[in-house]
Formats: C-alpha cells, sequence, structure tokens
C-alpha cells in the first residue's frame, strides 16, 4: 500500500508543481479581477467532476474487489451513468454561474472550461485504483498538468489572454483521458458503452449516496469560494482562490492516501473485521502525525511561501491560507470514519455525515464571510470539515466498532504548543518553519511511543491482490 501511496504522491508532487507554476504565472500576467473569474471557473468545474463521478468509481471498485462483477461489464456500465450525469451537470455549471457570478468574463470562462467535463466519464480511475495499478494514473496527471503548465506559459501573457485558459484546460483534460484509455484498452478493458437499464438503475442506487456525499463534499470544498464571488466580487476571490488552491491541493494527498487505503479495507472488512480494525488504528496514528506535521509547517512559513509563489499583491491571501492548511489533517483523519462506512456499506451513513458539514458551511458562510471577508471563508470550511468528522465517528463507533480517535490528540497538542511559541516570540517565518518542523519531529516519538509499532505494522500489510484468496474463504 505504501508503495502505491508513494508513486500516486510523487506523481501529485510532480503535476502540483506544475500547477503551481502555471497559476502562479497566470496571477502574475492576468488582472486580479480576470484570474479571480480563473478561480471560480476551475472551483466550479471541480465541483462539477465530482457531481459527475457520481459515487460509481467506489462502487465499481467495491463490486471488483468483492468479485461480484466482471471488469469488462462494469467498465462498459459506468461510463454510460457518468455520461448521462455530465450531460445534466454541464448546462446547470453553465446557467449557475449566468445566474450567480455577478461577471460576463467568469460565465464566459465557465462556458468554455465545462466542455472539459464532458470528457471525464471516460477516464476510467478506478479500474487502476482496484488493481492496485498507479503507474498509468500517475503519467495521467504529470501529463494533464505538463500540458496546462506548458500552455499557460506559452500562450497567456495578458488579462486579455484569459479565455485561452479555458481552452488549456480542455487540453489538457483531453490528454489524459485519452491516455487512460489507450492504456484501458491495451491491458484492462475494451472501450466500450453499455445501455442495460435494470444494471444502470441497480449501480446508481448503490452509488447514489456516496455521489450525494461527494457533491456535499465538494459544496463545502468551494461554496465559501463561490459565496465570497457573489458577496465581495472577483478580487477578493483572486486573492481567497490562490490561497484556496493550496489549501484543496492539500486535500488532494488525504484523497491520494484513501485511494489506497480503501481497496485495503474493502476486502480485509469482509476476510478478517479484527484485522481490519488493527489496521486502521495503525493508519490513523500516522496520518494524524503526518497531517499536522503538514498544516504546522505550512502555517509557521505561510507568508513567504504566498509572496514567493503569487508576489507581493498575494499578501492578503496569508490570514485565510492560515486557516485553510488545517483543512488537510481534519480530511486526512476523518477518511478514516468516512471510507469505512463505504466498506462496510453503509454511504447512507456518510452522506448523512457530509450532509452535516454541508448544513454548517451554508449556515455559518454568509455572516461569518460577511463579518470576516476572506478569513471568515476559511474558517467555514474548517468548521464543515469538524462537523463531518464528529458525526462519521459517531456512526462508525456505533455501527462498525472500529472507532480510533485518541491517537490525534498529541501531535495536536504539540504542534499548538509550537505555533504559540513562534507567534510568541515573533520567529522569523523560514526560521520558525524549520525549527518547529524539526521539534515536532524528533517529539512524535518520544511523545507517542506506538508510532513506531505502528509504522511498522502499515509497511507489513500486504498489497489488495494478496488478500483475494482470504476473501474467498471467507465469502
Amino acid at each position: 500500500m505504501l508503495q502505491r501511496v508513494g508513486i500516486l504522491l510523487l506523481a501529485q508532487v510532480v503535476s502540483k508543481g506544475l500547477a503551481f507554476v502555471a497559476f502562479a504565472w497566470l496571477a502574475r500576467k492576468l488582472g486580479a479581477s480576470e484570474y479571480g473569474a480563473v478561480e471560480y471557473a476551475f472551483g466550479l468545474a471541480t465541483f462539477a467532476a465530482l457531481a459527475v463521478e457520481g459515487g460509481l468509481g467506489s462502487v465499481g471498485v467495491r463490486r471488483l474487489a468483492q468479485g461480484e462483477q466482471p471488469a469488462a461489464r462494469l467498465a462498459a456500465l459506468i461510463p454510460t451513468a457518468q455520461t448521462c450525469i455530465a450531460l445534466v451537470v454541464v448546462p446547470a455549471m453553465i446557467a449557475f454561474a449566468a445566474v450567480f457570478a455577478n461577471d460576463a468574463r467568469a460565465v464566459t470562462l465557465v462556458a468554455i472550461v465545462a466542455a472539459s467535463v464532458l470528457m471525464l466519464p471516460w477516464k476510467q480511475e478506478w479500474l487502476f485504483q482496484e488493481r492496485g495499478n498507479m503507474m498509468p494514473l500517475a503519467a495521467s496527471q504529470i501529463l494533464r498538468a505538463a500540458v496546462f503548465a506548458l500552455g499557460a506559459v506559452a500562450l497567456v501573457n495578458g488579462s486579455s489572454d484569459v479565455n485561452r485558459v479555458g481552452m488549456l484546460e480542455i487540453a489538457a483534460v483531453a490528454s489524459a483521458t485519452l491516455y487512460l484509455m489507450f492504456v484501458q484498452a491495451g491491458s484492462i478493458a475494451p472501450i466500450r458503452a453499455r445501455v442495460a437499464r435494470r444494471e444502470l438503475l441497480d449501480l446508481g442506487r448503490e452509488a447514489a449516496p456516496i455521489g450525494a456525499a461527494a457533491i456535499v463534499w465538494a459544496l463545502i470544498q468551494y461554496a465559501p469560494l463561490l459565496m465570497l464571488a457573489n458577496m465581495a466580487g472577483m478580487v477578493d476571490t483572486a486573492y481567497f482562490g490562490a490561497a484556496h488552491r493550496l489549501g484543496v491541493s492539500l486535500v488532494t494527498f488525504s484523497w491520494i492516501y484513501h485511494f489506497n487505503f480503501y481497496p485495503t479495507i474493502a476486502q480485509r472488512l469482509v476476510a478478517d473485521p479484527d484485522a481490519t480494525a488493527k489496521l486502521t488504528r495503525a493508519s490513523f496514528r500516522i496520518a494524524a502525525w503526518a497531517g499536522i506535521g503538514v498544516a504546522l509547517a505550512l502555517t509557521l512559513a505561510a507568508e513567504p511561501l504566498l509572496t514567493t509563489l503569487y508576489g507581493d499583491k498575494f499578501s492578503a491571501s496569508v490570514a485565510p491560507f492560515s486557516v485553510l492548511v488545517w483543512t488537510f489533517p481534519l480530511t486526512l483523519l476523518s477518511g478514516h470514519a468516512r471510507w469505512m462506512l463505504v466498506a462496510a456499506r453503509r454511504a447512507r451513513d456518510m452522506l448523512v455525515a457530509q450532509v452535516a458539514g454541508g448544513f454548517v458551511a451554508i449556515a455559518a458562510g454568509a455572516p461569518l464571510i460577511a463579518r470576516f471577508g476572506m478569513v471568515g471563508a476559511a474558517v467555514t470550511m474548517v468548521i464543515a470539515c469538524v462537523t463531518i468528522w464528529a458525526v462519521a465517528q459517531g456512526f462508525v463507533t456505533a455501527r462498525v466498532r472500529v472507532a480510533p480517535l485518541a491517537p490525534c490528540v498529541r501531535p495536536a497538542v504539540v504542534a499548538a504548543a509550537i505555533v504559540g511559541l513562534a507567534y510568541a516570540i515573533e520567529a522569523a517565518p523560514w526560521m520558525a518553519c524549520a525549527a518547529g518542523v524539526l521539534a515536532f519531529t524528533l517529539a512524535a516519538p518520544v511523545v507517542d511511543r506506538d508510532l513506531m509499532r505502528d509504522l511498522a505494522h502499515i509497511r507489513r500489510a500486504r498489497s489488495l491482490r494478496s488478500h483475494g484468496g482470504e476473501v474467498r474463504d471467507a465469502r
């Protein structure tokens, strides 16, 4: 599992690095309003992409992992279902921008970017996920980021080129999609669409709560940005969007981890529930120290990091970014509870947790944004993440009885002490970051003596494929 995580992690580091280059270039070459329109359009496109996925990929992984349907059949059904969703989502995306964006440039850019969403059903990343074959996924991520970054540097030189950004996104998504389709056809399953009403309805019934949860999750991630655009305009959206882009990129690393962890627990939950509980506790402890450590480092280095990436005019992004980074450990840790519910066929419980977070985001967002602006939008996201975790954790404790929680307390206390001390003595940001990370790393095995044992346990965990016999025997 760690090997697969490492492959995707490396790909994300490279692709996110390319994306940062591209968006740093755009922030410098476009005016604040035009850059705000870019962040708005890409935020809405990300929301639409999660809606199109619809939870169908997770259902495909579970059915393949537990031997319910062959890959070729699912690989023909799932893109058909997702294409149907995309044909509804894309017009809705454009209509939403036309009503709420209050900016003609943003509406035009949304309409261009929307075309890329129609290609997403054919990427079929879930097929590679179930097989543990991360190399094609890693290559597709880097390819997409490289096409976009190279195009941005070559073709965008001023505010008048803003629509080219949308065309570049279409080219980037098309290149990654065609590559994965080529690999799929050659080694996994043929490229086909299958229209079978009963089978599609059966898929839809199982995927609906997972897909709805993903939509609510996207709402939590992007509603503050969209609300800020409507309430404060595109200039504030540009500054918040820069911080938000980095924050959401961090959350992507949480997705990488659980993308690999989910097939393992989905299979082990059938074969050996006790082993699943032990593995989950070990994973939670490691995620707590790693996630909180990353948030600590970025909090201390926020000011020079933001101004180096985007320029001095984006110093306004520092405050919201210092809040947003804490959504990463919250998401990484809550993912254990959320995906445990999916593996246990209790996706509706996960949906309830997500809806609770969405309700809090909408209810708290407007007054917080009105009072505190960009920082209020960031606080809204943190509160929503805490709510989701609390509700999902409650369901797991009651239904599945795999409920690690205590391992996050010690790293949280150590991080809070380090941040408090750094602010109290007004240490230089880079120096505070280096010293803080060093102190946090040295403290980890001393303060939490189970950490090294659990790390060894995770390293011994076998790949998903190696447990096929255990699952068959259990069934």
